[in-house]
C-alpha cells in the first residue's frame, strides 16, 4: 500500500535536499536549479513510521539512480546508512523506528509549522552565503515523544 505524501512530507523533502545543498549524498552529483526534481528525499526507515517520518536522522538526499539502487538493495542501503550516520546513530534510529507514535491533528500542524520554520531559516542562511551541510531540528511533537523536549 502506497503512503500518501502530505504537506509535512513536502517541506521535509525540501529541508533534506537543501541540507545536502542539492547534492546526492551517495554519488555526489549536484542538482542545479531546474533539475532538482531528480534529487529525492530518501528515508532510511519507511515513512509508515510516524516516529521517524519527519526526523532529520532518517532521511538523506539521493539522486533518482541512487534512490532506486538503494531501494532495490536493502542490505546495501543499510550498510550505506550505517556508514553515513555512524553505528550509534543508526542503532538509535532503528530503536525509534520501532516505537509507536500517536500524533493528534494539533501535533501534525505543529510539525508542519516547525518544519516550515526550519526551512525558512535554512533558506535565509543560504542567502547569507552559508555553504555546506546545514542541519535542522527534530519537530517539537516528535521530541516530546522521545522525551527530549
Amino acid at each position: 500500500m502506497k503512503i500518501r505524501r502530505d504537506k509535512r512530507d513536502a517541506v521535509f523533502s525540501n529541508l533534506t535536499r537543501e541540507r545536502a545543498e542539492w547534492v546526492c549524498e551517495r554519488c555526489g552529483k549536484y542538482h542545479p536549479e531546474g533539475f532538482r526534481q531528480s534529487l529525492h528525499c530518501s528515508h532510511i526507515y519507511s515513512r509508515r513510521n510516524r516516529m521517524t517520518r519527519w526526523m532529520p536522522l532518517n532521511a538523506a538526499a539521493h539522486c533518482f539512480a541512487c534512490h532506486n539502487f538503494l531501494g532495490e538493495n536493502p542490505l546495501i542501503f543499510a550498510e550505506w546508512a550505517k556508514g553515513h550516520l555512524g553505528k550509534k546513530n543508526y542503532e538509535k534510529l532503528g530503536r525509534l523506528a520501532r516505537t509507536k507514535a500517536k500524533l493528534s491533528k494539533p501535533d501534525l500542524e505543529e510539525i508542519h509549522k516547525d518544519l516550515k520554520r526550519e526551512y525558512e531559516r535554512m533558506v535565509a542562511l543560504r542567502m547569507d552565503g552559508v555553504d555546506g551541510r546545514i542541519e535542522f531540528d527534530v519537530p517539537g511533537p516528535i521530541k516530546r515523544l522521545m522525551g527530549v523536549a
